[in-house]
């Protein structure tokens, strides 16, 4: 009420177009529907008309696992993100679009008070931001966030304005509510009268040093960063390990935001992080949410998604070509492919040999002739030419049971198998296609 009031007054002078939005979260039956005709009324004699929004926000925290508190807050930035849309829709730059909502000071200090009993970092600390820029790219703003509660009641006695007030406030059921019925004013009377103002004053110095640690770690990631694309970042190993840990923890998690991790990201993960970036083994690996990785490419740091992309990168298939030694010199063959002689596999592998050839990835106990009688197995030859631990099971292999024929690769032919090699002797070859 106090925020669309001072909006009110000071849009002509902003210049600004106001878009008033309810959301009736359903959780208070009768009391909710009530308030929601009260806004459209108010809205309706100020001459913006009200956009509402109505939400079972039980049934979502039910079905998502959540919070009736955390499902009110989902529900209310989608509907605020909704409207967005709908005014981009409309011809409205993005740019000239801002979402204005209500915190003051006193939920501010609360929110400090709340973090710190979980056990929040600075970040944490820092509380509420003046300004953020939600997931869609919405600049959310809070024009009230320096003003108590008190003044804001004054505000409303002053200019006659009469709230409705939700009775669950009043009610120390949620943690929150907690904090703000029996916690503060016990710490209020026991510790500190001006507690609230303590917090906030903690909470903007360490905003302070959050801004700064956050500056450095751009910086850091710039220099970081060898190669990106949108699966994948590969970060240099000692620029990493340089910067300090603070530093290091904010790279990482630009790192996670960039490629789409933005959410279940806890401590415990950070630390398996900084683990495998100083690990001694150069493959070693971490797993995050949400199929994303974090791995040791040697002496560098690669953080990606293992989707399932492997059977993407799954050529079709194979066509398979038996044809006389001369026959296969006088083809003009332009396509990558593999040759083999066809007596010495069925020798190896019997008549059936044929149907047996089969186009996948590799599997424990893989190997290849790479001499005379003399083998190794794919793992040791993967590490041998430092191909990275996460794209080995996304390399084609051609194969015969566990004896692999020939290791695909982008860049080239590939390795081929030495035992099945043409030869003087070789009369007969069968001849390898891959069809992409």
């Amino acid at each position: 009420m106090c925020l669309f009031h001072v909006l009110l007054k000071v849009s002509e002078e902003l210049g600004i177009t106001i878009h008033p939005v309810h959301i009736n979260h359903r959780l208070r039956p009768g009391a909710a529907e009530e308030d929601q005709a009260f806004v459209e009324e108010l809205c309706r004699q100020a001459g913006c008309p009200c956009r509402t929004f109505v939400c079972d926000c039980s049934a979502m925290a039910k079905a998502e696992k959540m919070t009736s508190e955390e499902a009110g807050r989902k529900a209310r930035y989608g509907s605020f993100a909704k409207v967005a849309r709908e005014l981009r829709g409309s011809g409205i730059e993005q740019k000239n679009i801002c979402i204005a909502v209500a915190q003051n000071a006193d939920d501010q200090a609360e929110t400090i008070l709340f973090r710190l009993l979980r056990g929040s970092g600075i970040d944490g600390l820092s509380g509420i931001s003046y300004e953020r820029t939600d997931e869609w790219g919405n600049r959310i703003v809070r024009p009230l966030l320096d003003v108590s509660r008190e003044d804001i009641l004054a505000y409303c006695r002053d200019q006659g304005l009469s709230p409705r007030m939700d009775h669950t406030n009043r009610e120390a059921v949620y943690t929150r509510n907690k904090i703000r019925l029996k916690l503060i004013p016990y710490l209020q009377k026991e510790y500190n009268p001006a507690i609230k103002d303590t917090l906030i004053r903690m909470g903007k110095n360490a905003r302070m040093d959050r801004d700064f640690l956050w500056e450095q770690a751009r910086d850091i990631y710039e220099k970081a960063v060898f190669r990106r694309d949108e699966t994948e970042i590969l970060l240099g190993g000692d620029v990493l390990r340089g910067c300090h840990r603070a530093v290091r923890r904010r790279v990482l998690a630009m790192v996670f935001s960039d490629l789409g991790l933005t959410e279940d990201v806890t401590a415990a993960h950070f630390e398996n992080c900084e683990e495998i970036v100083f690990h001694p083994m150069p493959s070693a690996m971490c797993r995050l949410p949400k199929d994303y990785f974090l791995a040791r490419v040697y002496s560098d740091v690669k953080v990606g998604r293992d989707n399932g992309e492997a059977q993407n990168n799954l050529p079709s298939g194979m066509k398979l070509t038996v044809m006389s030694l001369g026959e296969y010199q006088a083809w003009d063959m332009q396509e990558s492919h593999g040759v083999f002689d066809w007596e010495k596999l069925q020798g190896a592998f019997g008549e059936d040999f044929e149907s047996r050839i089969t186009l996948g990835f590799r599997r424990s106990g893989d190997f290849i002739s790479i001499g005379e009688n003399k083998t190794k197995k794919i793992q040791d030859y993967f590490v041998d030419r430092k191909v990275p631990r996460d794209c080995r099971d996304r390399i084609p292999l051609v194969k015969i049971g566990r004896e692999v024929l020939w290791i695909l690769s982008e860049k080239d032919k590939g390795r081929f198998t030495s035992k099945y090699r043409l030869c003087e002797a070789t009369k007969k070859v069968i001849c390898i296609e891959i069809i992409c």
